[in-house]
């Protein structure tokens, strides 16, 4: 059953994403698809024609009429208007640059076409998933993990890798890290102690893990804090979690784009890095001379007796 539309139509894109977001749950399957191609795409909107959008997003064109009407809107080109400020302006520069550089490339066709818009996509994955994330919001996450007694990073399937490298790194820094799951495990089985002192990172991204969710509501059960790292506000990871972040994984082929996600966490990582302090640098140390001793580097003695955080190692 759908919620009665709003007295008023949202004024702008955000606003349209705001209500498509918060209606979500009452949507038909077929909304729900349209939804979450809007809430994801949301330039591809106000480039596209309706028929475009619909045969990306695998419905009839028809659901995004319904759905413009649906959140007070008379019909889908209303709805579309709204979405006409990102072919025109770019809060970050350069659009209009870029864009010229794509259809350029573009219209050579063949493998040069797949690079334009492999490119483009990339791009506003970029954007969206790195420099439009709230910097306030990610000094409160970083907060809220280095205050945790442990750390459990949870990922299946294609966002384990990277969760993996996430805490392959991170653990560096901090040892109180663990990967979930591990060989042989799931991840309840690797949660089982977890508690109110502890944190959870999940990733998950189309299409959702169950093992993932299962180990999210076990980790909210026993009161621990849980950071989500999802691709879309219509995900079932993201109203599950203390603090979420979204990053888009969309791309023109098959299989979605983990570049601006590995970005994301880059520069959480970093953020954690920095907010930790001298001791969080100090295991860095420790942790590169431990390897330099052991003879795990094939680079010369000259080059890798520099401190592990100077970043001035061609002087």
């Amino acid at each position: 059953m759908t919620k009665k539309p709003p007295a008023t139509a949202p004024a702008t894109a955000d606003q349209v994403i705001a209500a498509l977001t918060e209606t979500f749950p009452n949507m038909t399957p077929a909304l729900q698809s349209a939804a979450r191609f809007i809430v994801d795409n949301p330039r591809e909107v106000g480039l596209n024609s309706m028929r475009t959008l619909a045969s990306q997003a695998a419905v009839h064109p028809n659901a995004f009429v319904r759905l413009a009407r649906q959140i007070g809107f008379e019909g889908y080109d209303e709805m579309r208007e709204r979405f006409r400020d990102f072919l025109v302006t770019d809060d970050l520069g350069g659009f209009g640059d870029r864009a010229k550089w794509l259809q350029a490339l573009a219209a050579k066709g063949g493998t040069a076409e797949v690079q334009a818009r492999m490119a483009a996509a990339l791009i506003e994955n970029l954007e969206r998933g790195i420099l439009k994330q709230d910097a306030a919001q990610l000094e409160r996450i970083a907060d809220r993990i280095l205050a945790a007694e442990n750390v459990f990073v949870l990922g299946m399937g294609s966002a384990y890798s990277l969760a993996h490298q996430f805490w392959y790194e991170a653990r560096m820094a901090f040892p109180n890290f663990s990967p979930v799951p591990r060989h042989g495990s799931q991840p309840v089985d690797d949660l089982a102690f977890i508690g109110p002192q502890d944190a959870l990172i999940a990733f998950t991204f189309q299409p959702y893990r169950s093992e993932t969710m299962e180990g999210v509501r076990l980790a909210k059960q026993r009161k621990a804090t849980v950071i989500g790292i999802t691709d879309s506000a219509t995900s079932p990871l993201y109203p599950a979690v203390d603090h979420g972040l979204i990053c888009p994984t969309s791309t023109p082929q098959f299989f979605e784009s983990h570049a601006a996600v590995t970005g994301l966490l880059e520069t959480l990582l970093a953020v954690l890095v920095g907010r930790a302090g001298e001791t969080a640098q100090e295991h860095i140390r420790a942790f590169h001379r431990q390897r330099m001793e052991a003879g795990l580097y094939e680079d010369s003695p000259r080059l890798m007796a520099v401190d592990p955080l100077d970043m001035s190692r061609s002087r």
